[in-house]
């Protein structure tokens, strides 16, 4: 476990246009525990949740009773399928996922967890790696990261799948990739490139690889237009940014982080429930949800790695270096500012990003700049 660290503060009035903004500067390493560069900081007083513990030498199983080495036992199994193990960890630093469904939660909200975290705000960042086994498995399945779900929402024993409420960032066996919105399990929609509906082509055509080691990094925030840094209860929308390292081959040191995507819920034309449908069915009278474009603004607090395969105690996908912090989005490093470019003020809505075309060694994108102003860039 990680807390994070002590901060200081800059505060500093200026024009940005009419605009008038505060700055923070957080006292902290801008790198995670792995190497990975972080790109917002970490909230003060938080619990980062990391895999390192699967690097501790001791190869095991993990089942329905959580991972006896996660010294905050937030490692909750949420599986479909039969496997066993359901999880398979190296001892070496990496997880294989051994069911046709895995589902594997990092919840925070257990009774019996040492610390607690809820996590809203948040920086996500793991690699991954497609099994050969999932070849025959479905275009939906891939890496697929989610934030903000409730822990029992997804079909879970003694849950209610009015409880869901995820955002997900998908990289798509079919080679796609998309932000997904979930209010209601099974319902959900989604979209890319600001297009709801869209699923954008990752890979040149081609479907995601196997064998290779592929970094995400997922961030998902409050909001307030335009970003300067409000009061919270001023971030009524919800914006989603997802960044892709597809060169390293999971080595962090040579990691090459680019944008693939972003978007802004407002809670105007995005749909969480199937089809994009306006409203959601049976969850008013447990918890008031009806309005199936509002945004997630809160949501359970639990995060969560899944994929989708075809059959049972076979190796589906393999995850390493996973990390999860509860961010300061409007804070930076007192270091200086990170390898990330910010949202642009003069966007609304759910905006669209530069296209992102790939190959099967790397990447190849255009670098010209969307039109508008950054507070940050760096080359």
């Amino acid at each position: 476990m990680v807390f994070a660290g002590k901060k200081s503060f800059l505060f500093a009035v200026g024009l940005l246009g009419q605009l008038a903004f505060a700055v923070t500067l957080y006292d902290e390493v801008p790198q995670d525990t792995f190497g990975i560069e972080k790109f917002y900081p970490t909230k003060e007083g938080s619990v980062e949740w990391n895999s390192a513990h699967w690097a501790n030498g001791h190869a095991r199983g993990i089942e329905w009773d959580g991972d006896p080495d996660d010294a905050l036992e937030w490692t909750d199994n949420r599986s479909a399928g039969d496997a066993s193990p359901f999880f398979k960890i190296d001892g070496n630093g990496v997880m294989q996922m051994m069911s046709s469904g895995p589902r594997f939660h990092i919840n925070s909200q257990t009774e019996w967890a040492a610390k607690k975290q809820f996590y809203r705000d948040v920086e996500f960042t793991a690699y991954y790696r497609r099994g050969e086994a999932s070849a025959n498995g479905p275009d939906y399945g891939g890496m697929v990261m989610g934030v903000r779900s409730g822990a029992l929402g997804h079909a879970s024993g003694g849950g209610n799948n009015c409880d869901a409420n995820t955002y997900y960032a998908r990289f798509r066996h079919d080679g796609k990739w998309d932000f997904e919105k979930e209010w209601k399990h099974p319902g959900s929609y989604y979209q890319s490139e600001g297009v709801v509906g869209k699923q954008t082509p990752l890979w040149g055509g081609a479907k995601l690889p196997t064998d290779r080691w592929i970094g995400m990094k997922f961030i998902v925030y409050n909001s307030a237009y335009p970003d300067n840094g409000g009061p919270d209860e001023s971030r009524t929308s919800v914006r989603l940014e997802l960044y892709i390292d597809s060169t390293s081959n999971g080595e962090p040191a040579n990691a090459k982080w680019e944008k693939v995507g972003e978007a802004l819920d407002e809670g105007k034309d995005w749909s969480g429930a199937s089809g994009g449908a306006a409203t959601i069915d049976g969850c008013k009278d447990y918890n008031g949800l009806e309005d199936a474009f509002a945004p997630i603004l809160k949501g359970g607090g639990i995060a969560l790695m899944r994929t989708d395969g075809s059959a049972n105690n076979v190796v589906q996908g393999e995850y390493k270096y996973v990390s999860i912090r509860e961010i300061d989005p409007y804070g930076f490093f007192a270091g200086g500012t990170t390898g990330i470019r910010r949202s642009p003020y003069t966007y609304r809505g759910v905006f669209p990003s530069k296209p992102a075309k790939f190959d099967l060694n790397g990447r190849s994108v255009p670098q010209n700049a969307a039109p508008g102003m950054y507070l940050f860039r760096r080359n």
